[in-house]
């Protein structure tokens, strides 16, 4: 519903993966550190690890200037975080649709 309503700006993992290509756009995982140690995007430097639970506090580490794309486990996380960003002024944030549970490339996967 919050898609359909505008609300949920979502960006499909094709997209996401010519945006890597790219290398402009800043990759925001928002997970705990546990769960970004069990698996990780690959092949890309500019991602951001900042749990959602400190992402009021560590704004600064982040550019208004940057498109963020937000991506946690399976969206709702990322939805939260596209919420706080446009609440304090962001105005290019996305979220990765299906998030890193449907992420069809490489991860760093550790067991």
């Amino acid at each position: 519903m919050n898609k359909l309503a505008g609300k949920f700006k979502g960006i499909s993992s094709l997209e996401a993966k010519e945006k890597m290509k790219a290398g402009k756009t800043v990759f925001l995982d928002v997970r705990s550190p546990d769960e970004c140690k069990q698996i990780r995007l690959a092949d890309y430097e500019n991602i951001a690890y900042i749990p959602l639970g400190q992402l009021r506090n560590r704004l600064a580490e982040l550019s208004r200037n940057d498109e963020i794309v937000a991506f946690c486990k399976i969206s709702l996380r990322g939805y939260e975080e596209e919420g706080i960003l446009e609440g304090v002024g962001f105005q290019n944030v996305k979220v990765l649709e299906g998030d890193i549970v449907s992420w069809p490339f490489a991860c760093d996967k550790n067991k």
